[in-house]
């Protein structure tokens, strides 16, 4: 029978509300690049420059809630359960009822794809003989009514559960907890339990998903619920059909007593799948070698299979096979002598399975055995290659994308936004080996991007064959796609960047990929470098600089922008500007500068309107803010304004991450 929450739970699982907003999502790249637009010595504008590029990673920051929680005062996520402040509670509770509490469990951290262990540390009432084993979590699901509450009928039909999975940021997911009252229940006892989730971990520490150690998992388990026992214990006898002793006269009972009985060898078939296969069917084919009729049970052993995958034996129409003899074993049923049948060995496995190990591939070893003679068996082995691919940096063992070595390239030829430098990376050899199972050809692929004075440059990488893998390219000519590679062997390859010669010095990334050609099987490695030194004087006259690589929300960054003139003459209107970057908010600005008195610091935002020497104290977002010196303290920024060779001012831009 299924029961009703009382008031005061409905009125706590109302106060929870929706999910609210958790915060830039982990993984989030948050670039910046400032400009600065200026004239020169002439007074002739110039075309705006633009800052090298800083960027800052969101980090996972991981939390969650399960409520109603109970109703304790001041209550945190980690209290114990109070059974005396219940946040839901049942009455009018019978010995045996099944009783069940709906609760949310809602993402309220920045990393998508959460998981959570439930647990029942404890349980609590006035009552005796309820135990923690006794407390199940059911799914959503299992409300097949819709109503809120779970009956017996209800739990009976759906699998207990004790993790929720797959939960993306600030997403809710309903479940139940449940448990039976013992029927030693008494009148006005009382049981409890409280539901505690706790976080597991969402890859390794240090990577998108998982704070770096140390780091304690985040639980909630301040969600104490309670029922209380209502117990009528009485009973009437009377004539049949009349418990309560009001039979009519003349009745007769003819029920009549009557006795009651109460009953008590060495084949192999491969096939290769690509990354978007779900499903291999192999046929075998069985074939009575006796000269008598004969009837062959069939049993499959798989090894290797990734997670997730079935296996079914079927027959030849594309039936499931079924015993036809009745000895607990699917069979072929019976095959004349020398007569054969076909049978289907159907595997069916997630899209996108790959594996990292060539000699470990799918395995179905199929068995036949004889039902006239058990000790006459044959087998046949079924395998699924799989596709695989690792890509990364030559090592003696293989190819490594966890190493991060860079190629320092030639000195930058200046302002010339036609030109470029093509630089083989002779540093940064790239390796694949093929861990798939089929021979397969690659298609490489890798971009760089580079900070210029007029913008962002992405240029294409290409790519020189190394097939004995000697760190020396076999041809100048780049390759668009490698040769087919053997299950287990490895290819190299030597990239080549044609670097833009009024790049800015830094270190690039060189992002890189490679693309199975049959399988569409992929891997990357995106932590390699350029670097491009910086030597004698560059031309760049706005340089910016991060203070945190990453930062969880709510952090505080501080960008600090350098507007300068590193030339032998003056430049004029130098003006610095930034906008308020996406998925952050405005803290703060400010600038200083060594250049004497009268010279000052002047603000404008949005690019036009008056300027003032009061730095801004609200950005709205995507913004921009502007900032020069005054330097003949005229309160306006124009060619009377003169930044000499040497000279320069620094912005301090604070943004939180949202």
């Amino acid at each position: 029978m299924k029961k009703s929450l009382s008031l005061l739970s409905l009125m706590v699982a109302l106060a929870a509300g929706a999910a609210g907003a958790t915060g830039t999502t982990a993984g989030t790249t948050i670039s910046n690049t400032a400009q600065i637009s200026f004239a020169d010595d002439a007074g002739v504008a110039q075309p705006t420059v633009n800052s090298n590029t800083v960027t800052t990673t969101v980090l996972p920051n991981p939390s969650f809630t399960i409520t109603p929680n109970q109703t304790t005062a001041g209550t945190t996520p980690t209290q114990a359960a109070d059974y005396a402040n219940p946040g839901q509670s049942l009455t009018s509770i019978k010995p045996g009822d099944t009783v069940s509490f709906q609760y949310t469990l809602t993402n309220t951290g920045n990393v998508n794809g959460e998981s959570y262990a439930l647990t029942t540390p404890s349980v609590g009432g006035t009552g005796t003989g309820l135990t923690t084993a006794n407390v199940k979590y059911y799914p959503a699901s299992a409300d097949t009514s819709g109503d809120g509450v779970l009956s017996a009928a209800e739990v009976a039909a759906s699998t207990p559960i004790t993790t929720i999975s797959g939960v993306a940021q600030d997403t809710s997911v309903k479940f139940y907890q449940v448990y039976v009252v013992p029927t030693t229940a008494t009148n006005g006892q009382t049981y409890g339990s409280s539901p505690t989730g706790t976080r597991q971990a969402n890859g390794t520490a240090g990577t998108t998903n998982e704070p770096a150690a140390p780091f304690t998992q985040p639980t909630d388990s301040n969600n104490a619920n309670l029922v209380t026992i209502s117990r009528t214990d009485a009973g009437v006898i009377g004539p049949k059909g009349y418990a309560a002793g009001n039979a009519p006269a003349g009745t007769t009972d003819t029920t009549t007593t009557t006795g009651i009985t109460i009953a008590e060898l060495n084949d192999t078939s491969t096939a290769p799948a690509t990354s978007t296969t779900t499903k291999v069917t192999f046929t075998n084919t069985i074939t009575n070698t006796g000269n008598r009729t004969d009837t062959f049970d069939i049993t499959a052993a798989s090894l290797n299979l990734p997670a997730g995958a079935t296996v079914r034996i079927l027959d030849a129409s594309g039936a499931v096979l079924t015993d036809t003899d009745s000895d607990g074993t699917v069979d072929t049923g019976t095959i004349a002598a020398g007569a054969s049948k076909d049978i289907r060995i159907e595997v069916t496995f997630p899209a996108g399975s790959t594996t990292t190990d060539n000699t470990k591939q799918p395995t179905v070893t199929v068995t036949a055995k004889s039902s006239n003679d058990a000790t006459k068996t044959d087998t046949t082995t079924d395998t699924v290659l799989l596709p695989g691919v690792a890509y990364g940096d030559k090592t003696a063992t293989g190819p490594d994308a966890t190493q991060t070595p860079t190629q320092t390239a030639p000195t930058p030829a200046g302002n010339n936004p036609g030109g470029s430098t093509s630089v083989t990376l002779t540093s940064v050899p790239m390796q694949i080996k093929n861990t798939g199972g089929a021979p397969e050809a690659f298609t490489p692929a890798g971009t760089v991007t580079f900070s210029t004075p007029t913008g962002s440059v992405t240029v294409p990488v290409t790519y020189l064959p190394d097939a004995n893998c000697d760190g020396t390219a076999d041809s100048t000519t780049a390759i668009t796609a490698t040769p087919s590679v053997a299950p287990g062997a490895t290819y190299c390859l030597i990239p080549v960047v044609s670097i833009p010669n009024n790049a800015y010095p830094g270190a690039y990334p060189v992002t890189q990929s490679v693309t199975g050609n049959t399988t569409g099987v992929t891997a990357n490695d995106t932590n390699d470098t350029i670097t491009i030194p910086k030597v004698g004087t560059p031309t760049n006259y706005v340089v910016k600089a991060v203070d945190l690589a990453s930062a969880k929300p709510g952090d505080t960054v501080t960008y600090s922008i350098t507007g300068q003139d590193t030339g032998n003459a003056n430049i004029k209107a130098a003006i610095v500007s930034d906008t308020l970057p996406t998925n952050t908010s405005f803290v703060s600005i400010s600038a200083t500068t060594a250049i004497a008195a009268p010279a000052k610091i002047l603000y404008r935002v949005g690019g036009t309107g008056a300027w003032s020497a009061t730095a801004p104290t609200a950005l709205a977002a995507a913004t921009k803010v502007e900032v020069a010196v005054d330097s003949n303290n005229d309160n306006t920024i124009d060619n009377n304004d003169i930044l000499k060779p040497g000279q320069s001012f620094v912005v301090t831009f604070k943004v939180k991450i949202n």
